[in-house]
């Protein structure tokens, strides 16, 4: 954790802890263990953190050590979304969202994601639905798990977010959408498993 650069961003953009705190819906203690270093902030709150301080989400990601370089590199402007997306508080109406996803085992390493497509439709992973990414577990995913991955197109510069079943070597959907049926060879470079779907639900 720099927390020297997130000292100098919130002054820059005219912001206090408590400003934070609020936008994530948590006490202020909570943000000075994550300044500190003392807690691992979660990919939602760095999302809301961006927002905050008016600077890309890698950013966030790389200066709080949450991720390296080239896994930040997929949240910059300009990539795709696809099938997930991590979970950002939005209203009143995500309030229970945090709470369920704690129910369910989140913690350090384990992030709420939305889905945002069909790709695991017959699986019965519907767009809305919210799930528990463990990404500790990114390199133990097993047979039949669940998984997100990102797929680059490095002619391109660009990356897509996958919702899939893993079928070693490669990924699969379970969806009647044409534009779905390709299978990805997951070879660590251009195709990279960066999480395990450890649970999932249905918003109210």
């Amino acid at each position: 954790m720099e927390k020297a650069w997130f000292k100098q961003a919130l002054r820059k953009a005219g912001k206090t802890s408590n400003d934070l705190a609020d936008a994530i819906g948590r006490d202020r203690a909570v943000v000075s263990r994550i300044m500190n270093g003392h807690q691992r902030i979660t990919i939602d709150q760095a999302k809301v953190f961006a927002a905050q301080l008016g600077v890309p989400l890698d950013e966030i990601l790389m200066r709080s050590g949450l991720a390296d370089p080239p896994t930040a590199q997929v949240f910059k402007p300009g990539f795709a979304d696809g099938d997930a997306t991590p979970f950002v508080h939005k209203g009143p109406e995500d309030r229970a969202t945090p709470t369920i996803a704690q129910a369910l085992g989140a913690r350090p390493g384990v992030d709420i994601w939305t889905i945002r497509s069909g790709a695991l439709a017959l699986m019965g992973y519907m767009p809305g639905d919210h799930m528990l990414v463990d990404t500790l577990q990114a390199d133990r995913a097993a047979p039949g798990d669940v998984v997100v991955a990102q797929v680059y197109d490095n002619a391109r510069g660009t990356a897509a977010t996958l919702l899939r079943r893993f079928e070693p070597p490669v990924l699969v959907a379970a969806s009647t959408a044409p534009e779905d049926r390709r299978v990805h060879v997951v070879d660590g470079n251009n195709v990279v498993i960066r999480g395990k779907v450890v649970a999932s639900w249905r918003a109210a």
